[in-house]
């Protein structure tokens, strides 16, 4: 059985290595730097679900999430912003471009899962 298929774009190598080892055993998981490439990455790869940092150089999660929303070949996919910033406003930004979660920083394992469920990550394999 295909393991689902997880994209974690964040700047942070820290951040980016804790969502690897939280995920790695279970979903298939591929890190990016930067957000630069992402609407290519996600084009070629085709992920169920991505995790996106906020504060990145270069182009901001915010752009990167209004990019992906705006591709009709991306638009579907999950986005779940995970960002150290915990303000309301931030989070409600975020939701308002089009991410179906929120999760902050420092990250817990059990909130990555629980936002994975609420975004129905775990349901992805099925349509397929």
């Amino acid at each position: 059985m295909d393991k689902i298929r997880i994209l974690v774009v964040d700047d942070d190598p820290f951040c980016s290595s804790l969502l690897l080892s939280i995920l790695g055993d279970d979903y298939q998981v591929t890190t990016v730097n930067s957000g630069l490439d992402v609407i290519d990455i996600s084009t070629v790869q085709k992920p169920d679900c991505i995790f996106l940092d906020i504060m990145m150089p270069e182009k901001n999660g915010y752009q990167v999430l209004k990019e992906l929303k705006d591709n009709p070949l991306t638009t579907a996919i999950p986005v779940v912003i995970v960002s150290g910033l915990a303000e309301d406003s931030d989070q409600d930004l975020g939701l308002r471009l089009g991410a179906s979660g929120y999760i902050g920083k420092p990250i817990n394992p059990a909130e990555v899962f629980r936002v994975l469920k609420e975004c129905k990550c775990n349901t992805a394999l099925d349509s397929k």
